[in-house]
C-alpha cells in the first residue's frame, strides 16, 4: 500500500468516525504514522483529501455493486445482495455527518447528486432486465419507480421518528425494499422475493 491509499484509508475512518469539522490533518497525519510534510506532498489541503475520499469510496461501491451484477443468477438476487451493502452505506452517515458535507464541502454532495442521478438510470435498465426475466411487471415507467424508491430510502435515513420508535434502522430500511419489490413483482417474481425473505429470517436466526 503506497501512501496515497493508506492516507485515504485512514483518512476516510477518521471521517466516518468523528466528521469532517473535527478531523484535522495532524489526526490523519498521526494514524498513517507519516509526518504532515508527507501528507501535504500528497493531498495539499484537507479540502482535497476529502473529496478524493468521497470520490474513492464510490468507485468502490460502484465496482462491488457491477461484480454482484456479474456473478447473480437474476436481477432480484442481485438486488438483494446490493441492498444488503448499500443500507451499510447509508448506515454509516450520521444526519450530521451529511449537513456538515452539504455546508463545507458542496463539491462532495454535487457528485454525490450526480451518482444518484447515475443510480435511477441504472436501477431503472437493472427494472427493464428483470421484466425479461419475468420479475417485474411490464408498462411501469421504470426510471420513475427507481426514483421514488431511491427517495423514500433517503427519507427513511433523514427520519428522526425511526430512533423515536424505538425500530432498527435497518429492518425499516429492508421492509421499505422488499415492499417496493412487491409492488412492482410479477408473481413469479413475488415467488422470489418471498424466498429471499425466508433465506434473510433464516440467516438471522
Amino acid at each position: 500500500m503506497d501512501n496515497r491509499e493508506l492516507i485515504i484509508n485512514r483518512a476516510h475512518k477518521l471521517l466516518m468516525d468523528i466528521g469532517p469539522t473535527s478531523m484535522t490533518m495532524d489526526m490523519v497525519a498521526r494514524a498513517c504514522g507519516i509526518s504532515k510534510r508527507t501528507l501535504y506532498e500528497t493531498f495539499p489541503d484537507k479540502k482535497t483529501l476529502i473529496l478524493e475520499c468521497v470520490a474513492v469510496e464510490h468507485a468502490q461501491h460502484d465496482l462491488e455493486a457491477q461484480k454482484i451484477f456479474r456473478e447473480a443468477s437474476n436481477c432480484f438476487e442481485a438486488l438483494f445482495k446490493i441492498f444488503k451493502t448499500t443500507r451499510l452505506y447509508l448506515d454509516k452517515r450520521s444526519q450530521a455527518f451529511i449537513d456538515d458535507m452539504q455546508r463545507l464541502y458542496p463539491e462532495a454532495i454535487e457528485r454525490h447528486n450526480s451518482n444518484e442521478r447515475q443510480f435511477v438510470i441504472h436501477m431503472g435498465k437493472v427494472l427493464k432486465r428483470a421484466q425479461d426475466e419475468g420479475l417485474v411487471i411490464s408498462g411501469i415507467n421504470n426510471d420513475i419507480a427507481s426514483f421514488i424508491f431511491l427517495n423514500q430510502i433517503k427519507s427513511l435515513h433523514k427520519n428522526p421518528g425511526i430512533d423515536a420508535m424505538g425500530f432498527d434502522r435497518f429492518t425499516v430500511y429492508e421492509v421499505a425494499f422488499i415492499n417496493f419489490l412487491r409492488g412492482i413483482a410479477t408473481i413469479k417474481g413475488i415467488e422470489y422475493i418471498d424466498l429471499q425473505i425466508e433465506s434473510l429470517r433464516t440467516n438471522k436466526n
